[in-house]
């Protein structure tokens, strides 16, 4: 099992904070949000990491080998005009030969996250946060206990919950996922897509599950969010 980390965002929200480093590196109660990603991978039992890097990626890459040495990390150098797609489309040489998780650098989350996810049942699965919805969260519908839909326009009446952005693929699922990227990126030329409009594209043709969500989790766009990250994550 690999992992890859989409981190190349720029954070413009959360500035200043975001002035002098990526928003991966912005720290909740003092522990940079990427770091706690790596952590909660590394208790698991997961060590090939990649990251894709983008805004600030010097200081990233600073911060991040200055504990882990063997993390690899891609540049997206195309991160002001690209979206999360086009990060994941670039770390596919790196996980697309076994299974992996793929997370977005901006959620907080627990160890135990990770471990339900590696322990669930299903190869491919999305950690889902069952019952809650949020307007600026993708959420998923689903039906006979398959996923057929991710968006962040679901409405509250279809929504199963929200995505908390945690994923685990299958070899089989990724390569069709990035397959899908292909398509969007070097066929129809549109750099600027979520991840999740390509996850969504091979549902009917792969068997995702709602792994339930275990611990707690953040989403921190802005210095609000992060002020409640930093309450919910007291101890």
């Amino acid at each position: 099992m690999k992992a890859l980390i989409l981190a190349a965002g720029l954070g413009s929200r959360l500035a200043p904070l975001t002035n002098t480093k990526p928003k991966s590196l912005v720290p909740v109660n003092g522990i940079p949000i990427i770091i706690k990603q790596i952590e909660n991978l590394r208790e698991n039992g997961i060590t090939d990491i990649s990251i894709i890097s983008g805004y600030k990626s010097e200081i990233l890459e600073t911060e991040v080998h200055a504990g882990y040495l063997d993390i690899n990390i891609i540049k997206n150098t195309d991160y002001d005009k690209t979206n999360n797609m086009y990060s994941a489309y670039l770390g596919k040489e790196a996980v697309c030969d076994d299974d992996f998780l793929m997370m977005n650098a901006d959620v907080f989350f627990d160890s135990s996250v990770i471990k339900g996810l590696l322990s669930f049942s299903h190869t491919d699965a999305i950690v889902v946060d069952i019952g809650r919805y949020m307007e600026e969260s993708m959420k998923v519908v689903e039906k006979k206990g398959k996923i057929v839909e991710i968006s962040k326009n679901i409405l509250p009446d279809k929504a199963l919950g929200c995505s908390i952005d945690v994923y685990k693929f299958s070899k089989r699922s990724g390569m069709k996922f990035f397959d899908k990227c292909y398509e969007y990126i070097e066929i129809k030329k549109e750099l600027n897509k979520w991840s999740e409009v390509a996850l969504n594209d091979i549902l009917e043709d792969t068997d995702f599950h709602s792994c339930p969500l275990t611990g707690r989790w953040f989403e921190i766009d802005n210095l609000d969010d992060l002020s409640h990250a930093e309450k919910l994550f007291t101890d």
